[in-house]
């Protein structure tokens, strides 16, 4: 039976446990909000140890980047004496590390009269530009199938017509590696180079090329090197490249230069793909598919991209005219970021 007295105590009960509930949640509620506040402190005090940390990494990073900078025309001084150096890049790539490249071939002592370049309608997907191309085979008397790879041949030498005049210099040189140098990387080169140094402008079928929109001749400026009877070969490929797949129509110039035995260099600008892209491809890996199934004797530089990598290119084609060919930049399979100083 429910009585006065029940209900009394039922109400002095309740309100004796909201008494101790408030005490107790006051008590509580100053440790919890003090402990919170020491736990706030210390994460921004680690906070601002990061950022100071990030600063002073930023920091090493720029005066680093400010002495690589610097110090690049020293490392390329000299390096090519007596040669012209050729650029050929493919449609769509970055003209910046390229022109960069020309000026630390001038610094070295090479003569470069320009950047030649691939234009997008080399691709050949349109209707007009076959029937374009297929015009101007037919005026050098070279078959459609073939133009492409022989114009190759037309940029690395002069035509017959042109060159009956000419003489030509043929070296052979050997390098002596030094102690623990991979033997493998040490071949005899002979190099056929005109003489005159070769004027891809002076070609009739190039200027045909060039009038149709094919290729573009490119000027640079500064002041250009010496240049002489030496010839260097440059092709630039990279991930921003045009073609259906990059690289190809490098692999081609460097196999008719390769049987040729003029020094080459192929060179890749990266461009990391955006996060999102599934299966992106890697620093280096157009250039392994440019070479492969090729027999070549050239050297590859996979971070034009960096100032690294347009130093290592001056190096690799002067180790090239050597006798010494490798592959180098960042990532799996390559001999180092420059190549190996052996000395005076």
């Amino acid at each position: 039976m429910v009585t006065f007295r029940f209900y009394l105590v039922s109400i002095v009960a309740f309100f004796l446990a909201l008494a101790v509930g408030v005490v107790l949640g006051s008590v509580l509620d100053g440790g919890i909000s003090d402990s919170l506040k020491d736990r706030l402190a210390r994460v921004e005090a680690n906070l601002n140890e990061t950022v100071a940390s990030i600063d002073d990494k930023n920091t090493e990073i720029k005066d680093l980047q400010e002495y690589v900078d610097a110090s690049a025309p020293f490392s390329v001084e000299s390096q090519l004496p007596e040669t012209t150096a050729v650029v050929v890049i493919e449609p769509g790539i970055e003209l910046g590390p390229v022109q960069d490249l020309v000026l630390r071939l001038r610094q070295s002592g090479a003569s470069v009269a320009g950047i030649l370049a691939l234009e997008p309608s080399w691709i050949l997907k349109d209707k007009a530009d076959r029937e374009q191309l297929a015009q101007i085979a037919e005026s050098a008397d070279v078959p459609v199938a073939q133009l492409q790879g022989a114009v190759w041949s037309l940029i690395l030498r002069p035509a017959e017509a042109e060159s009956a005049n000419a003489s030509s210099t043929t070296t052979t040189t050997t390098t002596t590696l030094a102690a623990g140098q991979d033997p493998g990387s040490t071949v005899p080169v002979t190099t056929s180079v005109p003489a005159p140094p070769l004027d891809i402008l002076n070609n009739a079928v190039l200027k045909q090329l060039q009038e149709a929109g094919f290729v573009k001749l490119l000027n640079v400026d500064g002041t250009d090197g010496a240049g002489g009877q030496r010839l260097s070969l440059f092709v630039v490929t990279g991930t921003n490249s045009s073609l259906e797949k990059p690289g190809s129509a490098a692999g081609e110039l460097v196999e008719a230069a390769s049987a040729l035995k003029i020094p080459t260099v192929l060179a890749e600008i990266f461009v990391p793909a955006p996060p999102e892209q599934e299966n992106p491809a890697q620093r280096g890996d157009i250039l392994r598919s440019a070479v492969a199934g090729r027999e070549l004797t050239i050297s590859t530089v996979n971070d034009l991209d960096l100032v690294a990598g347009r130093v290592a290119a001056v190096l690799a084609a002067a180790d090239l005219q050597k006798g010494t060919s490798g592959n180098f930049g960042y990532g799996p399979g390559v001999d180092g970021v420059l190549p190996q100083w052996l000395g005076p």
